[in-house]
């Protein structure tokens, strides 16, 4: 009896000390990150530096808290209603799951200020068995892009599911049931999200006004609010968002991606593997645009998302020093190339660049660096494999085909690879390689410039080799 208690002792403990080490990483964690910024003694004076330089890295905590709470509070809101109007509609076992905030707000990667925030909207359809399958055009596999396959028998999909049916959300495709992903973004979520926007907006009125207007850009549904009244006396304190020289944000966006979980994966936590979702969004293309001529069904495409990867990534990066630094360069440079953007004429790097480029670079910096000193030395390796892939023209996505990551994220060793360069014309690579010029002298002195001959940089150069 007695070796019985301890065991179940043991047992405890390190269910215990497993709760307590996951609790802030991927699937445990649904929460906005105070965007991180954090500096070494080595690097002196560089904060103050780069502030006269590229501009302010902080976000006031006032402003981050009260825009966090005003949009928790709109998306509970919405999705409260959300699940009355999917009733309503009686659209046969559709079931909003809750929500699951991504993007860089989630991730402590937010600059200027909390204005833009993102969230993968969780759903099933209850009864309905699906799983990909990949899609393989004109001889051509796509990686990372699918059809979602029915799994369900014709008779229950014709007698269980029959507005789905008849609504075209359901079809068949070359033999097979599959859900059409235009059909379902455009007629399921636009007409419950236009139903959600008018019930919201009148439930809060008495206490704040806004404007809350939508637009669909696949995989997205962008809401709007803007806020039109500020001086109600109950919200005086909380609309008093003046500080250190911060500029409220009346307008703020939020982009809501539908997200149907298509598996549970596995992925390596602090100490032992952890749960990892992967999820579809719709990725369907009008037949009119260039990028359809590639697929023979344009309508029916799905993305394979890696969102859930990501933020399990960047949760186990901020418990280390030294890839807080990466993390930290990684805003400076979103900041520069904002900043650049905004100039008459804007410099041609600052408009090619996007977040999730840079975001994928980031990465690879916390993968193929040992260890890394301060934010100097993460400057220095962000810019260099920022050049190396310009250079050859290829920034492979991390987490598909990468087989680099066989080990800790089993899942994305699979499939081929995808470079985010891949549709990006000669000519805008051409320019935003000169224009990198234009970069590094702006912050010379302020990065490591050895680094660029560092066996990180050969290595990572290696891999874009082998990977093309």
């Amino acid at each position: 009896m007695e070796y019985v208690l301890w065991a179940v002792a043991f047992a405890s403990a390190v269910y215990l000390l497993w709760k307590f080490a996951t609790q802030n990483v991927g699937i445990n964690l649904n929460e906005w990150q105070y965007p991180v910024k954090q500096f070494s003694w080595i690097d002196g004076r560089l904060e103050s530096k780069l502030k006269e330089s590229v501009g302010e890295l902080d976000i006031s905590y006032r402003v981050w808290n009260e825009s966090t709470a005003l949009v928790n509070k709109i998306l509970e809101l919405l999705m409260r209603e959300m699940r009355t109007q999917a009733k309503s509609l009686k659209y046969e076992g559709l079931v909003f799951d809750g929500y699951r905030k991504q993007g860089s707000a989630r991730e402590g990667l937010k600059i200027r200020t909390a204005d833009e925030f993102d969230v993968l909207l969780e759903y099933h359809i209850e009864g309905l068995h699906v799983e990909p399958m990949p899609i393989v055009d004109y001889g051509i596999r796509r990686p990372g892009l699918g059809k979602i396959k029915v799994l369900n028998s014709d008779y229950q999909i014709e007698t269980q599911f029959t507005k789905w049916v008849r609504k075209e959300v359901i079809v068949k495709n070359q033999g097979s049931y599959v859900l059409n992903a235009r059909i379902l973004h455009q007629s399921v979520f636009e007409s419950i999200m236009d139903r959600c926007r008018e019930k919201i907006t009148n439930a809060t009125k008495e206490t704040i006004s806004f404007q809350l207007t939508r637009s669909m850009n696949p995989p997205s549904i962008n809401l709007t609010i803007k806020i039109i009244k500020r001086d109600n006396g109950n919200l005086r304190a909380f609309w008093d968002w003046m500080c250190n020289n911060q500029t409220p944000p009346h307008i703020i966006d939020i982009d809501v991606v539908p997200a149907l979980i298509i598996n549970m994966e596995k992925a390596m936590g602090p100490r032992w593997f952890m749960k990892c979702p992967r999820y579809a969004v719709v990725k369907w293309m009008e037949e009119s645009q260039p990028s359809a001529l590639h697929f023979m069904d344009p309508s029916m495409t799905w993305r394979l998302c890696t969102s859930g990867y990501e933020k399990h990534y960047m949760d186990l990066a901020r418990a280390d020093t030294g890839k807080c630094y990466i993390m930290t360069a990684c805003r400076i440079i979103k900041l520069l190339m904002s900043k650049e953007k905004q100039k008459q004429p804007p410099l041609p790097i600052s408009t090619f660049l996007r977040s999730f480029y840079l975001k994928n670079i980031a990465f690879y910096c916390m993968l193929f660096t040992k260890s890394v000193c301060g934010v100097y030395q993460a400057l220095g390796y962000f810019l260099g494999f920022l050049k190396i892939s310009l250079e050859k023209e290829s920034l492979p996505q991390f987490f598909q085909g990468n087989y680099l990551l066989r080990n800790d994220f089993p899942a994305c060793a699979e499939g081929g690879e995808v470079n985010l360069f891949e549709n990006v014309s000669p000519d805008t690579l051409s320019n935003a390689r000169r224009s990198l010029g234009v970069v590094l002298t702006k912050l010379s002195a302020m990065y490591d410039d050895s680094i660029f001959q560092s066996d990180a940089c050969y290595q990572f150069q290696s891999f874009i080799t082998i990977m093309r």
